[in-house]
């Protein structure tokens, strides 16, 4: 399995939207199964909740608040 970290500040907040929007490029991550975690202390990560849409050439993640994460595909 692979992965990419990302930082909290690499999400983005339009204008109409009360959430976070985080989007990946399909040829960073393919076509897998993502599985998104949070960075927490210590280089442990765990559950957070998220939501993606797919789209032909990109992933796009969106949160409630933004955060350090991990994206395992």
């Amino acid at each position: 399995m692979q992965f990419i970290d990302f930082k909290k500040e690499h999400f983005t907040r339009p204008a109409s939207s009360n959430k976070f929007l985080l989007d990946i490029p399909r040829d960073e991550i393919g076509f897998a199964e993502i599985d998104i975690k949070q960075a927490v202390d210590d280089g442990q990560y765990e559950e957070i909740d998220y939501e993606i849409f797919d789209d032909l050439d990109k992933v796009i993640i969106k949160m409630r608040n933004p955060a350090d994460i991990r994206v395992n595909f």
